[in-house]
């Protein structure tokens, strides 16, 4: 790994502990740029600006999250491999619900960011089955409209979430 993406992955790992500790809204790049050892002018030669570092963060963690979920999985079908991947996902944003929302909010109008991320996913999902784009796009807004509906109410756990996308999913055919 070269200096500058180890500066860069330095000031990623401090951001996320950050957001972790303070909050998102809470932590400065001041604060992100001391913790990381670091000049605030390197944090955005990096980074453009802090919702740049929350998305490039949290898309590590998800990648995480699904390479722990990838591991334990069992399920054949595409909708029960959604529902799998859900119950890891679905914990992890609830875990995160600030950070979760901030992103959330920022994805709906540049939704680009995550579509390498969310087409490898879709794939996955129906690996060793015919690959359907309608039904893994229906699946997917299934999927966000449960997590959205489970973030804003601060009520319903991941349990309820991944049985709620159940019922959801039973109504498309995979």
């Amino acid at each position: 790994m070269k200096k500058r993406e180890k500066t860069a992955q330095k000031i990623l790992d401090v951001s996320w502990q950050l957001f972790q500790e303070l909050g998102y809204a809470e932590t400065t790049t001041r604060q992100i740029a001391n913790h990381a050892e670091v000049a605030t002018g390197t944090v955005f030669s990096h980074f453009p600006n802090k919702i740049d570092i929350l998305k490039l963060a949290m898309h590590q963690q998800i990648d995480a999250v699904i390479a722990n979920a990838h591991a334990d999985n069992e399920q054949t079908s595409p909708r029960l491999r959604l529902r799998h991947y859900a119950k890891y996902l679905y914990r992890f944003y609830c875990e995160n619900r600030a950070f979760s929302k901030e992103l959330l909010k920022d994805l709906m109008w540049h939704s680009q960011y995550f579509d390498e991320q969310l087409d490898s996913f879709k794939q996955m999902l129906f690996e060793g089955h015919r690959y359907d784009d309608m039904k893994a796009s229906a699946m997917m807004d299934c999927y966000f409209m449960t997590l959205i509906q489970g973030l804003n109410n601060e009520t319903l756990s991941p349990v309820q979430m991944v049985s709620t996308l159940t019922a959801k999913l039973q109504m498309i055919h995979t």
